[in-house]
This record gives C-alpha cells, sequence and structure tokens, in this order.
C-alpha cells in the first residue's frame, strides 16, 4: 500500500509525522495485523513447517495463493493426496488449509513451499490495515490525563476510559474473523488445547 492508496482508505490527508514515518507506520501496522488475525500476511515464496492436529485431515496455515509443494515428515506428498481450500471451499483467490486424503497423527510434520499472501489484498482487509496505520497516530496523540477541555463556551468531556484498541476491534470484528486463524481449535481425546 503507498501513500495515496492510503490517504484513499483513511479519507484523510497523512499528518507530516505519518508522512516521514510512513514506512515503520505500515510496518507496525502490518504487524498488528498478522497477530490479529493469527497468521502472516508477508508476500513470498518460502517453505513453512505446520504440526498436524491429532485424528484431523485439515492443516490451517498461513494465507497462500498457490502451492509449489507439500511433504509429511519429509516426503513429497502427491497433489492427488491432498486439496487446498478456503475454509471450506475448494474455489478462491486465496487459501488458508490443506486437505489431505487421510487423517495425520500426532507428531507429524507437514512442510509447505507456497506463494505465501495475497495476490492482492481484499479491500475490507486494506481498510483495517489502513485504519491500523491512523491508530497508531490517534495513539500518539492520545492523552489519558486530560479529561475536559474548554475555551470560552464550547466544551468537549473527552472518556478518559476509552480502549482504543477494544474500540477497533468493535468495529472491525467482522472482517477480522473472515481471515482469522484465532478461532481455529484443536480437541484431543475431549480435551481442548
Amino acid at each position: 500500500m503507498n501513500q495515496t492508496q492510503m490517504v484513499a482508505m483513511l479519507q484523510r490527508p497523512l499528518t507530516s509525522y505519518e508522512v516521514t514515518n510512513f514506512k515503520s507506520y505500515l510496518e507496525i501496522a502490518r504487524e498488528s495485523l498478522d497477530g490479529l488475525l493469527c497468521t502472516n500476511l508477508c508476500d513470498d515464496t518460502e517453505t513453512r513447517l505446520y504440526e498436524a492436529r491429532e485424528g484431523y485431515t485439515t492443516v490451517f496455515t498461513d494465507i497462500f495463493t498457490d502451492v509449489d509443494s507439500v511433504s509429511l515428515n519429509g516426503e513429497t506428498v502427491e497433489a492427488s493426496d491432498y486439496s487446498i481450500r478456503q475454509w471450506d471451499r475448494r474455489n478462491g483467490s486465496w487459501y488458508n488449509s490443506i486437505v489431505f486424503d487421510r487423517k495425520l497423527e500426532r507428531g507429524d510434520e507437514i512442510e509447505v513451499t507456497a506463494s505465501w499472501g495475497f495476490s492482492t489484498m481484499p479491500s475490507d482487509l486494506q481498510l483495517v490495515l489502513a485504519q491500523l496505520f491512523g491508530l497508531i497516530t490517534k495513539k500518539n496523540k492520545f492523552d489519558s490525563s486530560v479529561s475536559s477541555k474548554q475555551v470560552e463556551d464550547f466544551r468537549v468531556t473527552i472518556n478518559v476510559d476509552a480502549d482504543l484498541d477494544d474500540e477497533f476491534y468493535k468495529q472491525y470484528n467482522k472482517t477480522l474473523a473472515k481471515y482469522s486463524l484465532c478461532s481455529v481449535g484443536n480437541i484431543r481425546h475431549g480435551e481442548v488445547c
């Protein structure tokens, strides 16, 4: 995302601090988004290692657009022995799971080489990223020691108990849930892990 796109998403001009620190702020926003989604959105091609959930056929991965190779415990798995999915859908512009033809066992390690991230980040997620960028400035300007401001007959009362992160999450919860892997559970023999 460049500065022009950021201005369009925020619907306001960037402050001088945002322009000066654009790259750093964008990196912080991107890392925050990764944390909120419990996934790594980096656009690269590398091999990543995942641990199987015992008794399951599905391995949830970071978001990817195309798989180059999959190996199970060091042995290459044929493409006919697994399918790539976006949650339960077989078709999509991005994927976040690999479903094997057989159940996986405890200790199985899956290595995936893929084109990680989105080919083009979806618009709703770009908006969340832009708002995370804007949240950095908002947090830097927030002074919790000021509870009220008044100039002549104009008065502003500030909610000092406001949690900017909670408010942000409430506003963008549905979009985050759409891409998040945070709620993927792992149940083994009646235990929730």
